[in-house]
């Protein structure tokens, strides 16, 4: 592993500079539209939209000369039950087992007179003829056209669950290649297998056709979104990290709210299968435009090629520097570890090194219950937009615009208070949010869409908070296999949240009140990781085990925070001057240490809480 610290080079060269800009944001495009199209598409191409038994022997009977509509049909044909606001709510699985032909006939109805009212005593059998459904907001999804309802309906929970079962092997397969082989690698071959995974799923003849695709879909994601985030965060500078995290989360929350208008355009689910897949054809030009990460061929000691990236960083940067500037930073950092008899560092982990190292353990162990809570919420939350009791659209769309303002607002806090109690307050806000619908009456729909939209709020961003933190405590020769295998853990969880959202046909706040539950428990083992604000990303095992949590509960929301100071970035000379402990050299460490002695001082004065 070579001795030099990219955040160093990223100094001379510019920690956010032109070249940084161009290929964050065309990074972008690939790790949000595939990955929202790929996760999310299924929420419209499988809806489930108010359906009844279909009723032949109504269908020809006619009233005033007019044939009766599908609507009258059910009112006469169909049980139902009466709501507390008066209005009827029909069973969708059964019907009347009497002649309603002859029933109605006796009545003499005629145009213009309300239909009787059928006897709720009567009868009642299974639909035998098919369904009915409500075509005002979708023309065609693959339950309309298969009739994937009642006894049938499990096979939509069952696709979901499925699609997530391949996510997990391929996080673990995906994170493995990222580190072993490189972050380019593993990209394109996400990119280039699922994209055209996703074209054959949209001719898929049967839903047990559909539902294998979709479980080679699911080994894809989310690894499409993290590798290219992983590979967008590796070229930015200490300053920069909160902006890469935020901006990505608002291209991901743009991109849902894309979906819900595309499916609200098109409203038949093969066309917007082709729409969600067909166009990203186009992202195979980034075999010429994604380079590796320099920040990981330097953890591989791949100098040369390192070298010419830097290189073309710092022309686009316009940051002059030398032809063999790696080189000669690499050169003196070995002389000085030499004179400093420095034990070299191994550029390759297994992991096993996750559980050989208690405090990467513990954090790591963290990192995978927040992630599984946050991953179960969100996605949760996506899903169960259908149960709200609104337009599945309009749902939808609401839940990918209020997004934004939570990836502004987290912003702003994350570098003035730091990670981990941003991360421990938006995961409380979502959870409060969510369980507080215990407390709403069921009529009240739109009091409880609020409610849900303010947990989708507090969930995003804390899922925002959570990408950039798990980035910055987990070591570089470490990072993509431990992010593989909690997103491996996380998955797990994920083959849940179907059977939670189904809980809703019991009630419709009963899946809020679970994924809130989640999402609370979620934000009380959050306050146990360490700060990482300002400090450098971890290179190796070393410098990660040394980064320790320092736990106090008057740190977590402590209004000074904003007063830490800055960790000044060394130069590269100072950065060859790592001890084997991962800590820095002694004149470093005063240069750290004393202003935080200061701020200690000064805050257990004003708090009587100790650091």
């Amino acid at each position: 592993m070579s001795n030099v610290d990219f955040d160093d080079v990223l100094v001379q060269i510019g920690e956010r500079g032109r070249y940084q800009n161009i290929m964050y944001y065309l990074l972008c495009v690939p790790a949000t539209l595939p990955a929202v199209f790929l996760a999310f598409s299924q929420v419209f191409v499988s809806a489930s939209p108010d359906h009844w038994c279909r009723l032949p022997s109504l269908e020809h009977t006619m009233l005033g000369g007019m044939p009766l509509t599908p609507e009258q049909q059910r009112s006469v044909g169909v049980p139902f039950k009466l709501q507390p606001d008066g209005s009827r709510k029909y069973d969708r699985c059964l019907m009347y087992d009497v002649n309603l032909t002859e029933w109605l006939s006796s009545h003499n109805v005629t145009r213009g007179t309300d239909l009787p009212t059928p006897d709720s005593g009567w009868p009642t059998i299974k639909c035998s003829h098919g369904w009915h459904y409500d075509r005002r907001d979708y023309d065609s999804t693959l339950v309309t056209e298969l009739d994937l309802v009642c006894e049938d309906s499990w096979w939509i929970s069952t696709s979901t669950t499925f699609f997530y079962v391949g996510s997990l092997f391929g996080n673990v397969v995906f994170g493995w290649i990222a580190d072993r082989c490189g972050r380019r690698v593993s990209f394109l071959c996400i990119l280039f297998s699922m994209v055209w995974v996703a074209i054959l799923t949209s001719f898929s003849p049967n839903y047990l056709v559909y539902t294998i695709m979709r479980t080679i879909s699911g080994f894809f994601f989310p690894a499409i979104f993290q590798i290219p985030f992983i590979l967008a965060l590796e070229m930015m500078g200490p300053r920069y990290r909160t902006f890469a995290g935020m901006v990505i989360c608002m291209f991901f929350a743009g991109a849902m709210s894309l979906l819900a208008l595309l499916g609200y355009l098109l409203r038949d689910w093969f066309s917007l299968s082709l729409a969600t897949s067909v166009p990203f054809l186009l992202l195979f030009s980034y075999y010429w435009i994604t380079p590796e990460s320099p920040r990981w061929l330097l953890s591989k000691n791949r100098i040369d090629e390192a070298e010419v990236i830097v290189q073309r960083m710092a022309k686009v940067n316009r940051r002059p520097i030398p032809a063999n500037f790696l080189h000669q930073l690499e050169a003196e950092s070995q002389s000085l570890s030499r004179a400093r008899q420095q034990v070299p560092v191994s550029s390759s982990a297994t992991p096993m090194d996750i559980l050989r190292h208690p405090n990467i353990r513990n954090k790591f162990l963290i990192l995978a219950f927040d992630w599984v809570a946050n991953a179960v919420v969100y996605n949760g939350l996506a899903y169960n937009t259908t149960n709200l009791g609104v337009s599945d659209y309009l749902a939808f769309f609401i839940g990918g615009v209020v997004e934004i303002p939570s990836y502004f607002i987290t912003w702003w806090a994350m570098d003035r208070f730091g990670r981990r109690s941003v991360l421990c307050l938006t995961m409380l806000l979502g959870g409060l949010a969510c369980v507080s619908c215990m407390f709403v009456p069921e009529e009240a729909v739109w009091v409880t869409v609020s409610l849900a939209m303010a947990g989708k709020f507090g969930i995003a961003a804390s899922f925002a908070v959570f990408y950039v933190f798990v980035g910055e405590l987990l070591p570089t020769v470490l990072r993509s296999q431990a992010m593989g295998i909690a997103s491996f853990i996380a998955g797990l969880g994920l083959l849940t949240f179907p059977s939670i959202v189904s809980l809703a046909k019991y009630s419709r706040v009963l899946p809020l009140i679970v994924m809130g539950s989640l999402s609370l428990a979620g934000a009380m083992v959050s306050v146990f990781l360490p700060e990482t604000l300002h400090l450098h990303l971890p290179q190796t095992i070393e410098e990660g085990e040394a980064l320790k949590a320092n736990f106090n509960l008057c740190s977590v929301t402590n209004r000074h925070r904003r007063r830490r100071p800055t960790v000044d970035t060394p130069s590269p000379s100072s950065t060859a001057a790592k001890l084997p402990n991962g800590a820095t050299s002694d004149r470093d460490l005063t240069d750290v240490i004393s202003p935080i002695r200061v701020i200690v001082t000064d805050f257990d004065a004003e708090t009587n809480c100790s650091l």
